[in-house]
């Protein structure tokens, strides 16, 4: 079912008119390749040949994060995509590639797609990298509608568990409002860029996006137990979270559940600190007896290893800067700001103080700034090989 636009008296597009079970959940391969066909019938003869997606998946009550639903906009239609239903996404993965398609929040989306199909979009347009771009500074999905629909969107299905089935009515709405309003939602930003100049910084900011995912994929793990804050503690209290991670995974795999559900990294670093430290250890009094009884063989393990068996501390990199180059990245910075502040959009845009920093090391912007950032900092940047502006 086709959602017109209304039109208010001068007859400005205002938001799509909002109908009662206007999309449709697929859930065999027949109705996925019928609808499909359908819709490139539809696209061939609508004006509007955009399509926007967004997904849904079950990290936050499952071991193996996976993809549970998707959700299309297609030529005024709706559809909720089941893929645990349907192995085969390929008639819905090459109608989407035949114009642009829209996301919002990409990043998450994108990563999600490669890793389980194999599949990013030949042309991938990003609504919060717009809004973003023209200074919205609340720019969520939810914020966006709110702002220029007027509809307050519900949050109530976030957390919710997407792999159950069937999917109950409250749940596939919230779905359906992911992609609702969303090509109502580019038009207007579309018409702020354009406004503004900013189109062209757009279009490059989401092939960047791209990139960035694809590289994120194909790029060597490192030890995956170090996690974040695990620089601090000497060997025997990494043997310590390297046994507690592994023992960790093998609970949360055998009993499907996140890992953070299990232990979170911050119970696990404080509990290494103390190991290392000689300060007893022990189980939270709410765990089953058999997790306390396994993690008390962890402990045992970490405490037999020999010292020269124990992990040894990561090799901090030597500081490459000196105080000159030290104050050029604070310069940078400071013309960045300004820069952003004259723009009306958030510093970080124009490039982060670690991507500066790489810059000052590398005495060059080349493959570590989007060509519209450059433009912008052109004056700042030339100081990186000049040296001025210490």
């Amino acid at each position: 079912m086709s959602l017109p636009a209304l039109q208010d008296e001068g007859g400005v597009a205002t938001a799509p008119r909002v109908e009662p079970d206007d999309f449709v959940f697929i859930d065999t391969a027949e109705a996925l390749v019928n609808w499909t066909a359908r819709m490139r019938v539809e696209l061939e003869a609508h004006e509007d040949k955009r399509c926007c997606l967004d997904t849904e998946a079950d990290s936050l009550h499952h071991f193996r994060e996976k993809v549970c639903l998707l959700q299309v906009a297609c030529a005024g239609h709706f559809a909720l995509v089941d893929p645990l239903a349907i192995s085969d996404m390929t008639p819905l993965l090459d109608l989407l590639n035949l114009g642009e398609l829209w996301f919002h929040g990409a990043d998450y989306d994108l990563t999600l797609l490669q890793r389980t199909y194999g599949w990013k979009p030949l042309k991938m347009r990003d609504t919060q990298i717009a809004a973003r771009l023209v200074g919205h500074r609340h720019f969520g999905l939810a914020a966006l509608v709110k702002d220029m629909v007027g509809i307050e969107l519900s949050k109530a299905s976030q957390k919710a568990d997407w792999s159950r089935r069937p999917l109950p009515d409250v749940m596939l709405r919230y779905a359906v409002d992911d992609v609702r309003y969303l090509l109502f939602i580019a038009d207007r930003l579309l018409g702020e860029l354009r406004a503004q100049n900013r189109e062209e910084w757009f279009v490059e900011s989401c092939l960047d996006l791209q990139a960035d995912v694809a590289e994120r994929l194909v790029a060597p793990k490192e030890e995956p137990w170090r996690v974040q804050g695990s620089g601090r503690l000497q060997p025997r209290g990494l043997a310590f979270l390297r046994e507690a991670w592994i023992w960790r995974e093998s609970i949360a795999e055998e009993r499907d559940l996140p890992c953070f559900r299990v232990m979170s990294n911050k119970q696990m670093l404080a509990y290494a600190e103390d190991f290392e430290r000689g300060v007893e250890v022990s189980a939270p009094a709410g765990w089953r007896p058999r997790w306390k009884k396994a993690f008390s063989e962890v402990l045992k393990e970490a405490q037999a290893l020999p010292i020269g068996e124990c992990p040894p501390r990561m090799k901090r990199p030597k500081s490459r800067f000196g105080e000159e180059e030290r104050a050029l990245v604070d310069r940078l910075c400071g013309a960045r700001d300004q820069v952003a502040n004259g723009l009306e959009i958030e510093s970080s845009l124009l490039g982060s103080r670690g991507t500066l920093e790489q810059v000052v090391a590398a005495k060059s912007a080349e493959g570590l700034m989007m060509g519209w950032q450059k433009e912008l900092m052109k004056e700042p940047l030339s100081w990186v090989q000049s040296g001025a502006g210490i």
